[in-house]
């Protein structure tokens, strides 16, 4: 088939088209112009999800292979680098070992303070802030509360 007949065979198409559509009433003419827009938009609708949905895939099919690739390359080095280590006798730098030397944090457990502004209970790590620094702030006011230690009075009360 030649690129003239294509040409020729749509004109035909088209001129039929044209004849049919003058003898329309005005209301057929109208209805046909928008028949035609709504299915060309529905067309260009289905055609641009039916690409989107084609790049999606092929986004996600790489996505995935490479954290496939990922993860295998990395069981690999770790087998590999336990085997190293295995072997070697070597200790692994990695791995936190226990330090017996560090002290622990004390924590106030049986020290239950309020603040005095809004009279909400200060966390422990609040008590601990004051116990530390002498002061704290409030989360709920904001007001800066200041650790006062109890004590003896000097002079008696008579």
């Amino acid at each position: 088939m030649d690129w003239r007949d294509i040409i020729n065979n749509l004109h035909l198409w088209y001129m039929e088209f044209v004849d049919w559509y003058l003898v329309q009433p005005i209301y057929g003419q109208i209805l046909t112009i928008v028949g035609i827009i709504a299915i060309l938009a529905l067309v260009i609708t289905v055609v641009y999800y039916i690409l989107k949905g084609i790049a999606y895939l092929v986004y996600y099919i790489l996505k995935g292979t490479y954290y496939l690739l990922k993860g295998i390359g990395l069981g690999f080095f770790k087998l590999s680098e336990g085997l190293y280590y295995l072997v070697s006798g070597e200790q692994n730098p990695n791995k936190q070992t226990k330090n017996d030397n560090c002290e622990a944090n004390l924590e106030v457990n049986n020290t239950i303070l309020y603040c005095s502004e809004c009279g909400i209970r200060l966390s422990e790590k609040m008590i601990n802030q004051m116990f530390s620094s002498n002061i704290a702030y409030c989360v709920n006011c904001g007001k800066a509360l200041k650790l006062v230690e109890y004590q003896e009075p000097l002079v008696p009360a008579q």
